[in-house]
């Protein structure tokens, strides 16, 4: 009776392995869920859809983007999470991901050990810019307004890019400045255009359009070294503004408990779609960078980012809601 049970266990256990193995060679047999916590048009959304297209072709299965917006992609996580762990549900993620857990009180999931890096696939610097007619030409002069009266600054929201670059300067030079937050990127930058703010931190691209369109001036991008995008804007550190640093950052991210091969057999797919010459062009058109790297690396990039994420956030004084 033993040796029967241990031989029933045996087959059984050389089953799944085989069966896993199988699966995993065998992924995708059908099409894949990518989850942005962004509205259609946003920079996230964009670099999803370049992203998925690609993808897909790669792996031979559609890449279905599923927008489920709201809570700083706290529900588009939610949503991958409350999914089967089997890669065909993953989330494209970026910075406010690893603001979430110092912002939200009742998160319902841990933003480490409930998720498992698949690729950090670019980076990107904001500029910062104020309005074209205003008499605001450097960072000296910003501060020197900002003794006059207190200023204002807008953004995609609090916890977004745009504003925690504006208390990073804010706390750097010990300027007055208010933040307003509004309900996207693009409000933000035409309630800047229009004058009702005094000064942002946008995307580049938006930077270049609207200063082509004679709307917006820039003054400083946020990255160590110039932006090939805008190279003869100086970054903060140029300017005298010692360890600023701010980098944008988006990647893909799956559920923890998804089989190790298939985490790995989707990242070696997006590592080669960011050799593709035109992928390439299309997600560093606005001057971002492209990464790629194991999952490893994106794990231990996101633990570190989660620290850093935590020191900002006691550094400026926002609670937890």
């Amino acid at each position: 009776m033993l040796k029967h049970a241990l031989s029933s266990l045996l087959v059984l256990t050389l089953t799944l392995f085989f069966a896993g193995t199988a699966s995993a060679t065998d992924f995708p047999t059908r099409p894949i869920k990518l989850m942005v916590g962004s509205p259609p048009g946003a920079s996230t959304d964009t670099y999803a859809r370049i992203l998925a297209e690609a993808l897909g072709k790669s792996l031979g299965q559609s890449v279905l983007i599923e927008n489920r917006t709201g809570a700083s992609g706290i529900i588009a996580t939610n949503t991958m999470l409350n999914s089967p762990a089997d890669g065909y549900t993953l989330q494209f993620i970026y910075t406010t991901y690893t603001l979430a857990p110092h912002l939200y009180k009742d998160l319902k999931y841990d933003s480490l050990k409930d998720v498992s890096g698949v690729a950090l696939v670019v980076t990107s610097p904001l500029a910062l810019v104020v309005n074209s007619a205003s008499p605001i030409k450097t960072i000296q002069d910003l501060v020197a307004a900002s003794k006059k009266r207190s200023l204002n600054f807008g953004s995609a929201g609090i916890g977004s890019g745009g504003h925690l670059t504006g208390e990073m300067l804010r706390l750097a030079t010990g300027m007055s400045a208010e933040h307003v937050p509004y309900r996207g990127a693009a409000p933000a930058a035409a309630a800047l255009a229009g004058g009702d703010i005094d000064f942002a931190f946008v995307a580049q691209v938006t930077a270049k359009e609207l200063t082509a369109a004679g709307k917006l001036r820039p003054i400083a991008v946020t990255s160590l070294k110039r932006s090939p995008a805008m190279p003869d804007i100086p970054t903060m550190q140029e300017l005298g503004i010692k360890d600023y640093e701010f980098l944008n950052w988006f990647g893909v991210v799956a559920p923890s408990k998804t089989p190790r091969e298939i985490v790995e057999k989707i990242n070696r797919a997006i590592v080669e779609v960011l050799k593709q010459p035109d992928i390439r062009k299309r997600l560093t058109s606005d001057g971002s960078d492209l990464v790629g790297g194991t999952p490893t690396e994106f794990d231990t990039f996101l633990a570190g980012d989660i620290i850093k994420s935590g020191k900002l956030v006691n550094d400026i004084g926002l609670k937890k809601n």
